[in-house]
C-alpha cells in the first residue's frame, strides 16, 4: 500500500505539533538545536515551506484554504500538473487528512483544475506536493506569490545584505501586526528610502504616511506573509509587546557582513550619533548580543542603566577612542545619523581618569579585579600550558630529569627537536626556556605540567624584556594585591591600592610579592603581569 504524505508528519512543517502563533519555532529555535536543514537546501535556498506554514494553519477553521499563500505558475508548468490532476487530488486528500479542511478526491481535483485553469496558481500545501516541487526553485533569487484576495508579494530565496539590514530596522523601530508591517522614524527621507526597499526585496503593497501631531513618518508593508517571514528570521512577536523577545537574530552570525548590516539597521532605528555612539533598549538580551559582536571586533563600550516609566532601559555607549573603528564595521543608512556620525568622527576624544584618591575613596572601578577565572584553574592550579611565555631558572630540574632518564644532551635535544648548544644554556640558566617547550620535554619523560607545579608554590616568569615571580596557586594576598591596579587599554598599571594602605607601603608590597621594580610614578608596565592579569583574574566591568 502507498504510503501518503500527511500534514501531521510532514519532515517541512517545523513545529512538533499545532502550536499558537508567537510560541512557534522560529530560526533561532532550530539554529540553537542544530536544525539548519530544515532552514535552508543543499544549495542554500530557504525552504520557504518551513517558514510560510504552520501545522496550526491546519486546524484554524473551515475555511483554511483561503488562509495559505497562493504561488504564481508559468501556463508550462500548469498544463504538467493538469496532466496529472487526479494524481494530485489523491495526494492532497491524504495529506489534509485530520485537518479542519476535507474533502473527497474527486473534490480536490476539481478544486485544483479550476485553481490552474482559471487563477494560474496553487495553495502552497497544494503546490508542496507536486512531483517537481524542488526542481521549481532551483536558479531563481524570488519566488512570486498572491493571496487568496489575489494581492501580489515576493520572497526572497537567499539571505541578502538589504535583508539583513531590515532585519535591524525592525526590531529597532518597528511592530509586527498579524497583517502589516509598521515602521516609524522622524527622518522623511529615511522612511522614503526603507519603503523603496521593502518594495524591491518583497514587491508587496506599502502605505507611506505622516504621524499626525508626532513629527514622525510611518511605512506599512501589508501582507500576513511578510509579517511571518520576519517573525521566523528574528523571533520579533506578532502583535504583542516585543522587548522580552528581542536579540540578535543567529541567522545572520554565520557572515559578517550581515551581521554588521543587521547591527546597522538596528543603530539606524534605536542608536544615537549626537554626543556620543550609543543604543538603548529595553532588551538586556540585545544589548548583551551587540556588546559581544563589538568585543569580538576590539570595540570598547560602556554599561549603562536607567529606569524609565517605571522599567529598567539596558544602554551601551561606544568609548571614544572606538569611534573611527565602528563607523568602519556597521556605519549608518540613515540621512541624519550619517552627519551625526561624521560631525563626531572629527571631534577629539578627550580622555580622563579620575584621581588616584578619588578612585581610592571610591573603592571600585573599572577593570579592578574581583576574583579568579576558575575555568583557567587545573586541578587547582592556575593553567599555563597555553601560555605563550618562558619559565626562568628550571635548568637544574631538567638536568635532574635527563640524568634520572640516563639520557645524554643531544639525545634529550634530539627529542625536544631543538641543538644541544640550546638544551644547554637552558640547563645552565642561560636563558628561560618557553612553557610549550618545558611542556614537550615533560611529555617525554611522561609527566605533566601538575607535577612541576606540585614541586614549587612560585614560578619565574619572562616576557619580551618583562620578569615576574607569580604563585602556582590562586592565594587571597594575590587576590588583594591585584585588586589594587587598574589596567589600562594601552598596556600600563595604574596603581591605586587600597584604604587600609599608604601608596608607598602598596607598591612595596608589590614590589616583593612579584619581585618586580616598582617606579616612583603611579603606573608601570610588566608584561608577564598584564598576561597573568587577563588570563586568570574576572575583572569589574
Amino acid at each position: 500500500m502507498q504510503e501518503f504524505l500527511n500534514w501531521q508528519t510532514d519532515p517541512l512543517l517545523v513545529d512538533p505539533e499545532p502550536l499558537a502563533q508567537n510560541t512557534w519555532l522560529t530560526a533561532n529555535n532550530l539554529l540553537e538545536s542544530n536544525q539548519s536543514e530544515k532552514i535552508f537546501t543543499a544549495n542554500n535556498q530557504f525552504n520557504l515551506y518551513s517558514i510560510m506554514i504552520r501545522k496550526n494553519d491546519f486546524v484554524t477553521g473551515e475555511r483554511i484554504i483561503q488562509s495559505f499563500p497562493y504561488i504564481i505558475l508559468d501556463q508550462e508548468l500548469i498544463t504538467k500538473i493538469r496532466k496529472h490532476s487526479l494524481a494530485l487530488a489523491e495526494k492532497t486528500y491524504n495529506y489534509f487528512q485530520k485537518s479542519h479542511y476535507t474533502r473527497s478526491i474527486r473534490d480536490w481535483q476539481k478544486k485544483i483544475i479550476a485553481y490552474l485553469e482559471k487563477q494560474q496558481r496553487l495553495p502552497f500545501p497544494l503546490f508542496r506536493l507536486v512531483p517537481s516541487y524542488e526542481k521549481f526553485f532551483q536558479e531563481k533569487q524570488t519566488v512570486n506569490f498572491q493571496s487568496a484576495r489575489g494581492e501580489d508579494f515576493q520572497l526572497p530565496l537567499y539571505l541578502t545584505e538589504n535583508l539583513a539590514y531590515l532585519t535591524g530596522v525592525v526590531i529597532g523601530d518597528g511592530h509586527l501586526a498579524d497583517y502589516f508591517i509598521n515602521i516609524i522614524d522622524s527622518s522623511k527621507v529615511h522612511i522614503e528610502n526603507l519603503t523603496r526597499l521593502l518594495e524591491e526585496l518583497f514587491k508587496s503593497k506599502t502605505e507611506f504616511f505622516e504621524q499626525p501631531n508626532a513629527n514622525a513618518w510611518n511605512v506599512n508593508i501589508l501582507g500576513k506573509w511578510v509579517v511571518r517571514f520576519f517573525n521566523f528570521l528574528s523571533s520579533q512577536p506578532i502583535a504583542a509587546r516585543k522587548y522580552l523577545a528581542l536579540r540578535e537574530p543567529l541567522i545572520f552570525q554565520s557572515n559578517d557582513l550581515f551581521r554588521s548590516l543587521f547591527w546597522r539597521g538596528l543603530m539606524d532605528a534605536d542608536g544615537s550619533y549626537k554626543r556620543v555612539i550609543g543604543v538603548a533598549s529595553a532588551s538586556k538580551r540585545l544589548r548583551s548580543d551587540f556588546a559581544t559582536f563589538l568585543t569580538q571586533h576590539q570595540i570598547d563600550y560602556r554599561f549603562y542603566e536607567q529606569e524609565v516609566c517605571g522599567g529598567l532601559t539596558y544602554s551601551l555607549n561606544v568609548a571614544g577612542q572606538s569611534r573611527k573603528q565602528f563607523a568602519k564595521l556597521i556605519g549608518s543608512n540613515h540621512p541624519d545619523k550619517q552627519q551625526e556620525l561624521q560631525s563626531l568622527l572629527s571631534r577629539k576624544v578627550y580622555r580622563f581618569s579620575r584621581r588616584i584618591h578619588t578612585v581610592r575613596k571610591i573603592g571600585t572601578w573599572h577593570g579592578q579585579v574581583i576574583g579568579f577565572k576558575h575555568g583557567k584553574l587545573a586541578s587547582g592550579y592556575f593553567d599555563f600550558s597555553n601560555f605563550p611565555i618562558n619559565i626562568v631558572n628550571k635548568g637544574k630540574y631538567i638536568r635532574k630529569l635527563r640524568l634520572s632518564n640516563e639520557h645524554t644532551q643531544a639525545e634529550l635535544a634530539e627529542k625536544l627537536n631543538i641543538a644541544q648548544g640550546m638544551l644547554s644554556k637552558y640547563e645552565s640558566n642561560t636563558i628561560s626556556i618557553p612553557i610549550h617547550t618545558f611542556l614537550v620535554l615533560l611529555q617525554q619523560y611522561h609527566l605533566s605540567m601538575e607535577n612541576l607545579l606540585s614541586e614549587y608554590s612560585i614560578l619565574t616568569f619572562q616576557l619580551s624584556k618583562s620578569s615576574c615571580c607569580f604563585p602556582v596557586k590562586p592565594k587571597k594576598k594575590l587576590l588583594n594585591l591585584m585588586a589594587g591596579l587598574q589596567f589600562k587599554d594601552n598596556g600600563y598599571f595604574y596603581i591605586i591600592g587600597g584604604l587600609n594602605i599608604s601608596l608607598e607601603e602598596y607598591k612595596q608590597a608589590l614590589s616583593n610579592y612579584f619581585l618586580i621594580t616598582i617606579p616612583s610614578s603611579m603606573k608601570f608596565y610588566n608584561a608577564v603581569l598584564r598576561a597573568f592579569y587577563k588570563e586568570f583574574f574576572v575583572l569589574r566591568d
